[in-house]
């Protein structure tokens, strides 16, 4: 079996239950105590803690709202499936204006946002029914005497519809579906404790519509849709005025906050245990048969994935690779040699896959910045290539048909003359590298861990299976080194908004720089002037006796 298919159905797969189940915990039972709460003393005006007290454990056992908890449980189900289908590990950056406009008029992006806002609403007409003494539930109708039960209710449900637009543009268009390992498993609790702090909810507010401000926006925009619509059809648009009821405008932003709470915890919580770090044995029992399958749960493979995968494994090389003493019987493994033979496959598994990632982004920077330093491609003779012939011998030179694709492709670039369509067309500022720079996330921990592997050998490699791949590392290390360094100040502009964080890519861009800085001083330190007489380049060395120096900055 393939590790991708062993990870989605033996790993991922009870990762996705777990976190349900959490969040179904943390998002059914805590709301309800709150909406509860708020309908005992606020609305019933009970302040005796013994009532207080009874109505909660009361409200957890009633039948009919053990009932409603199915409405819940499928908003949070229909969530997770959003979450499972449309995560990535690599940031999203639009190449320009009309690729933008174009993922938010996709179909996936607007069924998927649809589901958001369809769930978003129904937990939010759950939570008003808990709390509010006078709003019915979802599927209870409405008293034929009470004119305003339908608006109260399209009141809510409009307000739930809106925070889920509010999580929806924020998760699909500014990389909220972006996942990154977190620490280990001990840590869960202190992660999800560290998201209902006071500071945590105050963003998540902000972020998702929750706030005074987009509140009562909300509403004014909706007044005004629903007087209009009245006076359309000849309605009495005063009977929506009724709708500014303290009470019910009171309980409308308890429920609106309350779901921007909850899509931030499920998102979190989402994240923790999906990304939980998984530990991949370096070598298995079937790595002393030659024909041992080559998809075999083992670091190399998952190293040489794609995905979440090879994120992970990335994350538990860099761990292993660490001074960390209970990584010292992993990091031992990565020394040995097999027996009979004598062959560093441990090593080599590691290092070719590692190797590859951080050639493979230095040439995608090369094409982009300087595809002069590219080696040219090899010139095939004119008459090298066999053209097929007529009756008289002569040549008969077919143009093979343009794919429809291709001819698309180029009429949409042939509008960029004009104004109006290069506007749209035109590649915003530096957008190639930031979406080269979004991935590097897993070269900046495969350059940790070789420069720490390295450094390891020094003292524990006792074969000498890593000595003689130390001048290809150093190379690869100083030619990324340069390539990043090459290209100048960045010209990322920070996004409007003195309290938002620097985009990612940016931030990738300097943890790269950083790593690469701190991988080559720790191993030319350790080997001292040792790394001079190794067989690199000139270029190599004039940068590795900087780094001796300590001239690098």
């Amino acid at each position: 079996m393939k590790p991708e298919d062993l990870f989605s159905s033996e790993v991922l797969l009870w990762r996705y239950v777990r976190a349900l189940a959490c969040l179904l915990l943390l998002q059914v039972v805590a709301p309800m105590a709150v909406c509860n709460l708020y309908h005992t003393v606020v609305a019933q005006r009970i302040l005796n803690p013994i009532t207080v007290t009874t109505n909660l454990l009361t409200s957890c056992i009633y039948p009919t709202k053990l009932l409603r908890l199915v409405v819940p449980a499928a908003c949070f189900v229909i969530l997770a499936r959003v979450h499972i289908k449309s995560y990535t590990v690599s940031a999203w950056v639009p190449l320009n204006r009309w690729e933008k406009w174009r993922r938010v008029l996709s179909l996936t992006v607007i069924l998927r946002s649809g589901l958001i806002m369809i769930a978003c609403a129904l937990l939010a007409n759950f939570y008003t029914s808990l709390a509010h003494p006078d709003f019915p539930f979802l599927v209870i109708p409405c008293t034929p005497g009470d004119v305003m039960c339908y608006k109260r209710k399209t009141v809510i449900i409009y307000m739930g519809a809106y925070v889920g637009y509010h999580y929806a543009y924020k998760y699909f268009m500014l990389n909220g579906n972006l996942i990154t390992p977190t620490p280990a498993h001990p840590r869960k609790l202190q992660l999800i404790k560290a998201s209902l702090s006071l500071r945590s909810t105050r963003e998540a507010c902000n972020t998702h519509g929750a706030n005074k401000l987009s509140f009562l926006c909300a509403i004014c925009i909706y007044m005004a849709a629903a007087i209009m619509i009245n006076l359309i059809y000849d309605g009495n648009w005063q009977e929506w005025l009724v709708i500014f009821d303290l009470p019910l405008m009171m309980m409308t932003l308890l429920a609106t906050v309350l779901l921007a709470i909850s899509l931030s915890l499920f998102s979190q919580v989402f994240h923790i245990f999906i990304t939980e770090p998984v530990e991949i044995p370096v070598a298995t029992a079937e790595d002393s048969n030659p024909e041992a399958e080559t998809d075999s749960w083992r670091l190399s493979n998952a190293l040489s994935s794609s995905g979440l995968l090879q994120l992970l494994a990335f994350w538990d090389l860099k761990t292993l690779a660490s001074s960390d003493p209970m990584n010292f019987a992993r990091r031992t493994q990565v020394f040995c040699i097999s027996q009979p033979g004598g062959h560093p496959r441990n090593w080599m598994g590691i290092m070719n896959p590692s190797m590859n990632l951080i050639r493979k982004f230095c040439e995608r920077l090369k094409r982009h910045n300087c595809p002069e330093d590219l080696p040219k491609p090899p010139v095939v003779p004119a008459g090298a290539a066999s053209a097929p012939t007529d009756v008289n011998k002569n040549e008969v030179v077919k143009p093979p048909p343009v794919p429809f694709k291709e001819r698309a492709v180029k009429l949409i670039m042939s509008l960029k003359r004009y104004p109006f369509f290069g506007y749209f067309l035109s590649d915003l500022p530096d957008a190639t590298n930031r979406s080269i720079f979004a991935e590097a996330l897993p070269v900046i921990w495969a350059v940790q861990a070789l420069g720490d592997l390295v450094t390891a050998s020094f003292t524990e490699d006792k074969f000498g299976v890593v000595q003689r791949n130390i001048p290809d590392i150093l190379m690869a290390f100083t030619q990324l080194q340069k390539v990043v360094d090459g290209l100048g100040r960045v010209t990322i502009s920070r996004r409007p908004g003195t309290g938002e964080a620097l985009p990612s890519e940016l931030q990738l861009r300097k943890a790269l720089r950083f790593s690469l800085r701190s991988a080559l001083y720790t191993v030319t330190t350790t080997f001292g002037d040792t790394v001079l007489a190794m067989p690199v380049s000139a270029e190599c060395q004039s940068k590795l006796q900087s780094y001796l120096q300590f001239k690098e900055g």
